[in-house]
């Protein structure tokens, strides 16, 4: 991710409107900002875990902001709501703990070391984005109409989570790959996409808090980000996230995930190409 250093306003405006993004369009945010600061020529010491841990707030509080009723609903029927009602919210919410499971095995030595040395080569990012266009595309045929609050099983969830895990390589798209494992577990398109975005809540809470723990272990004195580039990265990130979940959910009920398939490939064939 990036490493700290001086950043502009302008800059950050841009990183967030890259992170609102493709946090929710299945096209990697990891990945996108990568290739952008290798295209885009930005420094590879732009920004900082500091800045980092803003635009995840801001695509966190997005998130938030759509699913909040959802959320009180859930917790609501679970804890006071009698019969099936609080049966299918404690479901939800085991299903949600049990795919998020798998992501406690970034932790294991070394895995670390594979996500930078992927963050840093281009081609290996071009790959990580065919997989994701491939992932898309395979799973598309198995999309079918149904109620957005199915809960996914046991091993639905799980497959689910380790989809999710693999998303920590930068190009893979957590939405994309986690959508596309409940649609191939046979989940409805609207429950597979609202199940995604459940279970983005923690995820990007870990990865927030994540950037918390390597700025604590970061040089004093290393950051020189500005609190108006603070403000606008979260406020663009926190915009641009909104929006771009909206119209996922918008596209994913109309036509399914087939437009970001030839973006996916275009991309993906131009970083192995340009590298």
């Amino acid at each position: 991710m990036l490493e700290p250093g001086t950043l502009s306003v302008g800059l950050a405006a841009l990183l967030g409107a890259l992170q609102g993004i493709a946090e929710f369009l299945p096209i990697s945010s990891s990945g996108h900002l990568s290739l952008a600061q290798r295209w885009l020529a930005i420094p590879a010491d732009a920004g900082g875990h500091s800045f980092n841990i803003v635009v995840h707030a801001g695509t966190l509080l997005a998130v938030l902001v759509h699913y909040g009723r959802d959320l009180l609903g859930l917790a609501r029927a679970s804890l006071t709501t009698p019969g099936e009602p609080r049966a299918r919210a404690r479901r939800m919410i085991a299903a949600i703990l049990l795919a998020t499971a798998p992501l406690g095995l970034v932790l294991l030595p070394g895995l670390e070391d594979m996500i930078i040395a992927v963050e840093g080569a281009p081609r290996r990012i071009g790959g990580c984005l065919l997989v994701t266009a491939a992932l898309l595309a395979a799973t598309q045929a198995r999309g079918r109409d149904g109620a957005p609050d199915v809960a996914p099983g046991p091993l639905q969830a799980l497959g689910i989570g380790a989809l999710q895990l693999f998303a920590v390589l930068p190009g893979v798209s957590r939405s994309g790959s986690t959508i596309a494992a409940g649609l191939a577990l046979g989940l409805p398109r609207a429950a597979a996409a609202r199940f995604s975005f459940l279970i983005s809540i923690p995820a990007i809470l870990g990865a927030t808090l994540k950037e918390g723990l390597d700025l604590l272990q970061a040089a004093p004195g290393s950051l020189a980000i500005t609190p108006a580039a603070y403000l606008v990265g979260f406020a663009v990130s926190f915009v641009v996230g909104l929006v771009s979940l909206k119209a996922l959910l918008s596209i994913l009920g109309r036509v399914g995930l087939w437009p970001f398939v030839p973006y996916l490939v275009l991309v993906g064939g131009l970083a192995i190409a340009l590298g």
